[in-house]
């Protein structure tokens, strides 16, 4: 049984970031796992890097669009 202050301290926890593969950005965008590479290349898109492994963050993705946005 969870009590007041437990459910204070969840509220305030800070949600896992998710993370995409450049795969999964292509197929988000309907675009080469190329174009996703050349983005990243760029400095356009930000990714992580964990061990050889390239991942891009939600966040990144979100301002990535955002910047990218026309109209």
């Amino acid at each position: 049984m969870t009590n007041k202050r437990d459910n204070a301290h969840n509220a305030a926890r800070t949600p896992t970031p998710r993370f995409f593969t450049v795969s999964d950005v292509a197929d988000l965008f309907d675009v080469s796992p190329r174009s996703v590479r050349r983005w990243i290349k760029s400095g356009d898109l930000p990714v992580h890097r964990f061990g050889g492994v390239v991942r891009i963050s939600d966040s990144d993705l979100r301002t990535f669009a955002a910047t990218h946005r026309e109209g």
